[in-house]
Formats: C-alpha cells, structure tokens, sequence
C-alpha cells in the first residue's frame, strides 16, 4: 500500500486485535443460559470490566472431550481440576 511515497504492510483487519479471549466450557455447561451467564459475568470480571467486553474478542467453545482406552473404549473426558 502506498502512501505519499511509502510503502507499509497491509491494513490490519479491525477484528484480529490479537485481543481473543478462549473460553471452554463443558457441555453441560454451555446448554444452560443461567450458567453461561455466571460464566460471562466471571470472564470478564477478570479481564478487567465486569459490565463490558469492550476490545476483547471472545470465543466460547465447547468441550467435547473423549479418552479411547489401549483396548479402544471410549469414554467421557474427564475435567482437570483448577490450579490455584
């Protein structure tokens, strides 16, 4: 891109911030609007703001997770307790 003579990198595209913010939660969680709720209202009390998310990109995902035995049973994943 030129501009009066100069050369720079490519515009940044306003939504790649680099200001993501992943958070997982299990199934049972994410079917239930009053937990999910109390999850968002934790998140972004800890990014700084507990009534906004202002300049963060948040992603919910949900975990799927399964565990296949040596002899090839599968199984529910089961949740890592926190740390600290």
């Amino acid at each position: 891109m030129s501009n009066n003579g100069t050369t720079r990198g490519p515009v940044p595209d306003p939504w790649l911030t680099g200001r993501e913010v992943n958070v997982t939660v299990p199934a049972s969680v994410a079917g239930d609007l009053d937990r999910m709720s109390g999850v968002l209202r934790s998140v972004l009390t800890q990014l700084g703001c507990p009534t906004c998310h202002s300049g963060f990109d948040l992603r919910f995902r949900q975990s799927l997770d399964f565990v296949v035995s040596p002899k090839g049973d599968v199984a529910p994943g089961i949740a890592q307790p926190f740390v600290g």
